[in-house]
């Protein structure tokens, strides 16, 4: 998978790296709850916004994967930017899957009538 062109090694049909993503995404939205309850300066509103998405990415893909996607810049847009990838990259990967399972899951409808034809 890329992110921002670069290579992450992360794979949204393995059952240990989704269980780390579920985990991961659970403390970005409390860090993020917690930014807007503070009375902050806009600047550092979206400083915090910033370093909760970097530490996203250092907790998912290793420590300074942030500095290699963002070289330390903190441009809320390219963040999320950045975290919108790796949303669409996991629906992308459920869309696949639930195609290869709809090839093999056999109709219901249509195996009832092969069932009554035979009779």
């Amino acid at each position: 998978m890329k992110i921002k062109n670069i290579e992450i090694d992360f794979d949204f049909l393995d059952a240990d790296d989704v269980a780390n993503f579920e985990n991961e995404l659970k403390k970005v939205v409390q860090k993020s709850n917690e930014n807007k309850s503070e009375r902050l300066e806009y600047s550092e509103a979206l400083r915090k916004e910033c370093e909760t998405v970097e530490e996203f990415f250092d907790n998912m893909f290793g420590e300074g994967t942030s500095k290699e996607i963002f070289k330390g810049k903190m441009n809320l847009k390219e963040h999320i930017e950045a975290f919108q990838e790796i949303v669409n990259e996991k629906n992308r990967k459920q869309a696949e899957l639930q195609s290869l399972y709809n090839k093999y899951a056999p109709n219901r409808q249509q195996r009832r009538k092969r069932k009554w034809i035979f009779y």
